[in-house]
C-alpha cells in the first residue's frame, strides 16, 4: 500500500510475504528502529540490522563504510540501496524515513513489524 506524505514524496509500505524475499536480497538493507529494550524482548526482525530510531540518520551521515560494515557486518548503505525500515506499529519507521528522505535516500520502504512474526 501507498500513501502521500505532505510533500509529495510516496511513503511505501510492504507486508510479511515481500518481506521474506526482501531478507533474501543481499542488496536490500533491513533496519529495525526500535528501542533496544523492544529487541531484547521479541528480537530484532531477522535479517535486520538495528538501530534505534534516534540514531539512524546520524549514522547513516557519520559513519564511514569501513565502519558500518565492521558494526553491522553489512555494506553501508548508498542513496540508491533499498532501505527497509521496521518498527513495531510503523510510527517511528515512517518518522525515520522522513529523515533519510531528507538524506537524500530514495529507495525507503516502511513494513510494520507484527509481535509474532518479528520474533526470532
Amino acid at each position: 500500500m501507498d500513501t502521500v506524505s505532505e510533500n509529495n514524496k510516496k511513503s511505501h509500505n510492504i507486508d510479511y510475504n515481500e518481506l521474506l524475499k526482501a531478507q533474501k536480497d543481499s542488496s536490500v538493507l533491513i533496519i529495525d528502529v526500535r528501542e533496544k529494550e523492544e529487541i531484547d524482548e521479541t528480537g530484532k526482525l531477522p535479517g535486520s540490522i538495528h538501530i534505534p530510531m534516534g540514531d539512524v540518520a546520524n549514522t547513516l551521515l557519520s559513519l564511514s563504510k569501513e565502519d558500518f560494515k565492521e558494526r553491522f557486518n553489512k555494506e553501508k548503505p548508498s542513496k540508491d540501496t533499498r532501505i527497509i525500515l521496521s518498527c513495531r506499529s510503523g510510527k517511528r519507521s515512517g518518522i525515520v524515513q522522513e529523515e533519510i528522505q531528507k538524506l537524500g535516500y530514495e529507495k525507503y520502504i516502511n513494513y510494520i513489524c507484527i509481535f509474532y512474526k518479528c520474533a526470532n
